[in-house]
């Protein structure tokens, strides 16, 4: 009758009151019960945590009870997700799994616990804090003389952050119960646990680069071939970038995503889950709009003041580009970085009424060669004003591409295009354009890419780039774009003329200025 109805945290102090009364037999009997099966009762009342002892967390611990596995779940920072899981339910894990009559769910197995973060010292500092508990918890040690050393320093086997610790156990397996690994720094050989526990495997560090994002991801990959085959395995973190490995799992269906922000409509205005109002504003004005979106609000997109908008993309079908001066603007591919190996081609239309049309797009893994002739290809069919040409790299790409004019006896000026504004700077002065739905793209604009995949380019460009701007993994057709409006190509718009049968409106787009 006691461990009954323990639906509120008032019914645990209740609980303790009734343990009280009965003899310390049955008092263990019930409380090792309850240490194996509430995640709740093992962290608030065994493990000395009466800082769990929030709605939000008590909710947190039924839920993570109920549906722990194959799971990614993405917590606002200082939520309790790692106390939770990492901590507390790696430890209930291996209670209920070992010592005299282990729960039958577990079918006679001794877990395994590898405990994975992006470097080995933050997965230690996991297991250090497990370690601790079987070492410095009297009560715990008391209800499970039959899993836990009472001097696990001299009595176990292994008992180190860099062996791993092992508990009293039947089998002997070659994993420790738990031992700590970093993903990218020195994953183990020859290991494989019964549950794998990925706890921050993206940090702040891991994503400053696109070339760290894929070390990681590819990372990741080769982990997983640490597990069993019926392993489990739980992942644990918060968003630090748009394109991070987390997402990478989401859009695999590797995990199913449990999502809690910082607040109950992840928004930054909405109402705190746990944290105070002042506490939460706090947060917001210390760590910026971006840090606090993705790690807070688990909403690793950018500031919309920096960034673009779904609603901003304007399309065109049926237009007469005849009437358009029309530039092709080229940014090869830099051969010096890890990174940057598209290379990315526009053929961009200004339009009678001012607005810029994408006649074409390219973004694609191409060598010198393949660019030269595609650039020949396009200007046969555009007849363009211009030709406008990133500058790195460029010396080896005119020499080539002077080299086939005569060749070819097809000649065009090429004009060299740079400056010294950033990337992301000379990407946001699109942002006016787009925010007054001066920019048309085709309704598609299907491409062959270096690995004869045939691609919706329009959607790629939104999807990878536009819309994750200024966080976007690559930036390569955002950044050719934005070259129209580089003063050195001295672009001219076309004169306006009166609307003639010859260009009626049904030339012209929806949303354009002839329209209105």
């Amino acid at each position: 009758m006691i461990i009954t109805r323990l639906n509120t945290i008032d019914n645990y102090h209740t609980l303790i009151k009734g343990l009280a009364l009965i003899d310390s037999e049955e008092k263990v009997k019930i409380v090792r019960h309850l240490a194996r099966t509430d995640l709740f009762f093992l962290l608030w009342f065994i493990l000395r945590r009466s800082d769990i002892s929030k709605t939000f967390l008590f909710n947190r611990c039924r839920e993570v009870q109920l549906d722990p596995n194959e799971r990614l779940d993405l917590w606002a920072r200082d939520h309790y997700k790692s106390t939770i899981i990492t901590f507390a339910l790696s430890i209930q894990d291996i209670l209920s799994s070992h010592g005299d009559e282990p729960d039958p769910k577990w079918n006679g197995r001794e877990v395994t616990i590898g405990i994975f973060s992006c470097t080995r010292p933050l997965a230690k500092g996991f297991l250090r804090q497990i370690k601790r508990e079987f070492e410095q918890n009297e009560m715990l040690r008391n209800l499970f003389p039959d899993i836990i050393w009472s001097n696990p320093q001299k009595e176990a086997s292994k008992w180190s952050e860099d062996d791993g610790i092992v508990l009293k156990r039947k089998g002997n397996p070659k994993e420790s119960t738990v031992e700590a690994w970093g993903i990218v720094d020195g994953q183990p050989t020859g290991r494989h646990f019964g549950i794998c526990v990925y706890d921050d495997i993206v940090t702040i560090d891991s994503v400053r680069s696109p070339h760290m994002i894929d070390k990681v991801t590819s990372s990741w990959e080769l982990s997983l071939n640490l597990g069993t085959k019926d392993g489990i395995t739980r992942y644990i973190g918060t968003r630090y970038h748009f394109n991070d490995t987390y997402k990478v799992i989401m859009d695999r269906q590797a995990a199913r995503p449990r999502v809690y922000t910082a607040t109950e409509d992840g928004t930054i205005e909405g109402k705190p889950v746990m944290l105070t109002r002042a506490q939460l504003d706090t947060k917001r004005r210390t760590m910026g709009l971006y840090t606090f979106s993705a790690q807070m609000l688990q909403n690793p997109v950018a500031d919309t003041s920096q960034g673009f908008k779904q609603d901003w993309i304007m399309y065109y079908s049926d237009f007469n580009y005849e009437i358009m001066n029309r530039y092709i603007i080229v940014d090869p591919a830099n051969t010096k970085s890890k990174n940057s190996d598209y290379t990315a081609i526009f053929v961009i239309g200004l339009g009678q009424d001012g607005n810029y049309y994408i006649l074409e797009m390219i973004r694609d893994r191409l060598n010198l060669t393949e660019r030269t002739k595609i650039l020949f290809d396009l200007h046969r069919k555009w007849k363009p004003i211009a030709v406008g040409y990133e500058q790195y790299g460029m010396q080896a790409d005119i020499a080539h591409v002077k080299e086939s004019m005569g060749m070819k006896s097809y000649h065009f000026p090429l004009t060299e295009l740079g400056g010294r504004l950033s990337k992301n700077d000379r990407i946001r002065q699109l942002i006016p354009m787009f925010e007054e739905g001066r920019v048309y793209f085709p309704f598609s604009c299907m491409k062959t890419d270096y690995e004869g995949i045939l691609r919706d380019m329009v959607q790629d460009f939104i999807h990878q780039e536009f819309l994750s701007f200024p966080v976007s993994q690559h930036d390569d057709m955002l950044d050719c774009m934005a070259r129209i409006l580089d003063p050195k190509l001295n672009v001219m718009w076309p004169k306006i003329i009166p609307i003639s049968d010859k260009y009626s409106q049904s030339y012209l787009p929806k949303n354009s200025g002839w329209a209105n």
